[in-house]
């Protein structure tokens, strides 16, 4: 069976503010991540040990990257909009995946049934360095949707 790695540099994180269907890519990250937490019930006793699930699940997408300022019709989500909703407590939808998928590629969340608010927004303005954001995405109701491109 031949495998080919998934280039860190195509898989990007979109979002679609505005609450359609149109998703556009958050600008110019240096990192994004999905992370996924089932919680656990330590049941250990004298009886033996047990570790069961626990009902509560959570999951978040993070994501850094440079401010950037768009002229004309914004292209992309910048770190403007994002403080936006984050400030309006706005609910949408995201998608983290190949910025071009084809066949058998996965993507996670991009159905409305999977909505985000952002919980941390912040910006970093180092000395002698470009301006940054960081941005936490937390599900409203995990768990997001894993879906594999089909052809």
């Amino acid at each position: 069976m031949a495998e080919t790695k998934v280039s860190a540099r195509d898989y990007i994180l979109l979002a679609d503010l505005a609450g359609g269907t149109t998703f556009k890519a958050i600008a110019c990250l240096t990192t994004n991540s999905l992370t996924s937490t089932n919680d656990t019930i330590d049941a250990n006793s004298k009886c033996g040990n047990e570790y069961t699930p626990s009902p509560v699940f959570s999951q978040s997408f993070e994501c850094e990257g440079f401010a950037i300022d768009e002229t004309g019709t914004p292209s992309k989500n910048s770190y403007q909009q994002l403080y936006t909703a984050h400030a309006a407590k706005t609910l949408f939808t995201i998608k983290m995946g190949k910025a071009t998928p084809v066949s058998g590629d996965v993507y996670y969340g991009g159905l409305s049934t999977s909505t985000v608010f952002i919980s941390d927004f912040g910006v970093q303005a180092d000395d002698g360095d470009d301006v940054k954001f960081t941005a936490t995405f937390v599900v409203s109701v995990p768990p997001i949707a894993q879906t594999e491109v089909t052809p």
